[in-house]
């Protein structure tokens, strides 16, 4: 008998190692499009894969292969893999220990996964010194893998739970992203990156046999007009993978290591949920965000009413500055929940009004716009609460700063559309005042007739800083601030510099700026301040939500149709999850033009871009985009 019994289908496929008696492969592909890829990509840990715990100290003694089962059997319990259908396979165990019925390491460094429950986990103590964090989940449970798809794991008992250990790696260790990047322990491998999800079956109770199904689901993604076009198969395969959960905070960060708490990026998950089904993930989801809002408001807001992770830094004047994208961004996320569950929005409304608040103080010089606590002259520049940070924290981002102003004008007109829609219509006066004010010198003062640009800061020195940001561009546009026909000029004057520079179909993303940045309003970090890598001048599907929304926007069909399916179809036949900061220049939410890694840390962000699907080609109503 050969050693390895191997069953498939479209969208599963797994391998039994029959000497064993466990699983040694596993993978899985929700659209069941590309067996290929999930015949090649083991999503459990090679060398430990899955076993039943009865045949861990002693291996099965017998064991019968047919075309669809293999079963083992030792002198006091027996265990039999079956697949049942296309996507199921069924693990039938009798005389089984309670305190490990079945075991099995999911592998971080291929995919990592994502758990999903109805119920927030209940988190544990560990003797394991390389647990960071060991959390007890209820059944059902659903795990997505990025990239190839999603699976649910029941069982017969009501008894059964499962118990993960989220452990690193004990050979991974030294530099990671260079030596000269000493922020946030960067210059360092986590163990966890090359580390595994440890998942444990247990029952509350002694069972004769349990049955445990590990079922492949369809792929989770809000409904098409054309569900049969196969153009948006990137996007089904894709859309859930914005969403990776930190089991220990049960929130939403970039990854499953980070949480999102007071993050930059907060407002973006509320966006990508504003279109959702009725699939019970996107419930899970939405009730996990609630909760992620609610815990940036309650334990990420300063004194004055700033929202963010680092306000503790401020309020003591040191270490990392304010990550002021946060505040506004936290409005957004609260008044977009209140799209779906407005009870919930409304008992945070005190909250969000401290925030806007504390936006209104920014306007430091009485002209309507917001000012951030930074001068902007240059990077690293010296100030009282350290360098400032926004999404594009390559850049010396500050004093008046386009991206910042974007979420505040967002923020409070979204949180006066809300106030009037509950009754306090009368708190909301001083916000459309202000944005009143905003209206009328926005446009005036970020315009630079050099380029037939919007300028991406102007510094406290009264310097322009303008390298043809493209976001610069579209988010004014989308936010009703640019005039259709100047946007449509505009964005054509960056689709000529991105020809000029090469930029082909633009299959990998857009870049946030199509001029080099001047190397004193940049980061040092070679190679990934070099012109055309990461921030400066790479490309990123973050950015192409508000450009391909934009382009839609102002009449640019055709040419933003060629751009949305080159991306689509790169996400949908490359892999787009690098994993947890799989190593200097080598995360795949980052590509130059040739299509070369030069990220630093996997981005859920990266999947932003396709709500312009939705909200940009399909022209669905959303708050990002004034109609």
């Amino acid at each position: 008998m050969s050693k390895y019994s191997t069953f498939g289908s479209d969208f599963l496929s797994y391998t039994i190692d029959n000497e064993k008696g466990k699983i040694a492969f596993y993978g899985v592909e929700s659209g069941g499009r590309d067996r290929d890829k999930h015949a090649s990509y083991n999503l459990m840990l090679p060398g430990y894969g899955g076993v039943a715990g009865c045949f861990k100290k002693a291996f099965p003694t017998s064991q019968e292969i047919t075309e669809n089962s293999a079963s083992f059997r030792n002198e006091k319990a027996s265990v039999s893999y079956n697949m049942k259908d296309l996507k199921t396979l069924e693990i039938v165990l009798c005389g089984v220990d309670k305190n490990d019925i079945f075991s099995t390491r999911l592998s971080i460094k291929t995919a990592p996964p994502t758990i999903w429950t109805k119920k927030q986990p209940k988190h544990l103590k560990s003797r394991n010194p390389f647990t960071i964090y060991k959390s007890r989940f209820e059944l059902p449970l659903y795990v997505h893998f990025p990239d190839f798809g999603r699976i649910e794991i029941s069982s017969s008992s009501k008894d059964v739970y499962c118990v993960e250990e989220l452990q690193l790696s004990k050979d991974f260790t030294g530099l990671d992203l260079g030596y000269k990047n000493h922020s946030f322990n960067h210059n360092r491998i986590h163990a966890l990156h090359y580390g595994s999800s440890f998942l444990t079956f247990k029952s509350s109770k002694p069972l004769e046999n349990v049955t445990l199904t590990f079922k492949v689901l369809e792929e989770c993604y809000p409904s098409l007009p054309d569900e049969n076009d196969e153009r948006f198969n990137g996007l089904k395969r894709n859309w859930l993978n914005c969403f990776a959960m930190n089991r220990e905070l049960f929130d939403m960060g970039d990854n499953i290591y980070f949480h999102g708490t007071g993050h930059l990026a907060i407002h973006m998950k509320s966006d990508m949920l504003q279109m959702a089904n009725d699939d019970e993930q996107f419930k899970i989801i939405r009730q996990t965000y609630e909760r992620q809002v609610e815990r940036s408001f309650k334990n990420s807001q300063a004194h004055d009413g700033e929202v963010s992770v680092n306000f503790f830094n401020r309020e003591k004047k040191k270490g990392f500055g304010c990550a002021v994208d946060s505040t506004p961004g936290a409005i957004i996320g609260l008044t977009g929940i209140a799209n779906w569950n407005l009870p919930f929005a409304k008992k945070l409304l005190p909250n969000a009004i401290k925030a806007a608040d504390y936006l209104m103080t920014r306007d430091t010089d009485g002209d309507g716009l917001f000012e951030v606590p930074f001068p902007g002259d240059y990077m690293f520049q010296e100030c009282e609460f350290g360098q400032q940070t926004n999404w594009w924290d390559n850049f010396a981002f500050g004093h008046k700063d386009i991206y910042f102003n974007y979420l505040c004008h967002r923020a409070l007109r979204e949180l006066s559309a809300l106030l009037e829609r509950v009754g306090q219509g009368d708190k909301a006066e001083k916000y459309k005042k202000q944005l009143e004010k905003f209206d009328k010198v926005f446009f005036d003062t970020f315009y630079n007739p050099e380029t037939g640009l919007m300028a991406g800061w102007i510094s406290k020195n009264g310097k322009v800083h303008d390298y043809g940001f493209t976001f610069a561009v579209s988010m004014g546009i989308n936010e009703g601030l640019i005039p259709l026909e100047k946007g449509k000029e505009m964005l054509k004057i960056l689709l000529d510099y991105m020809k000029k520079e090469g930029y082909g179909d633009l299959r990998f993303g857009i870049p946030g700026n199509v001029m080099p940045v001047a190397p004193e309003d940049t980061i040092y970090w070679p190679c990934m301040s070099d012109w055309g890598r990461y921030e400066n001048g790479g490309l990123n599907g973050m950015n192409g939500f508000h450009f391909l929304t934009s382009m839609y926007k102002v009449g640019l069909t055709k040419e933003a149709d060629k751009i949305l399916f080159a991306i689509l179809n790169t996400y949908e036949t490359e892999m787009t999850h690098s994993g947890l900061m799989p190593g200097y220049c080598r995360s795949v939410d980052w590509r130059t033009k040739e299509g070369i890694s030069c990220g630093y840390n996997y981005l859920a962000d990266n999947y932003y871009f396709l709500l312009s699907v939705y909200a940009g080609k399909y022209n669905y109503p959303h708050p990002a985009v004034l109609k």
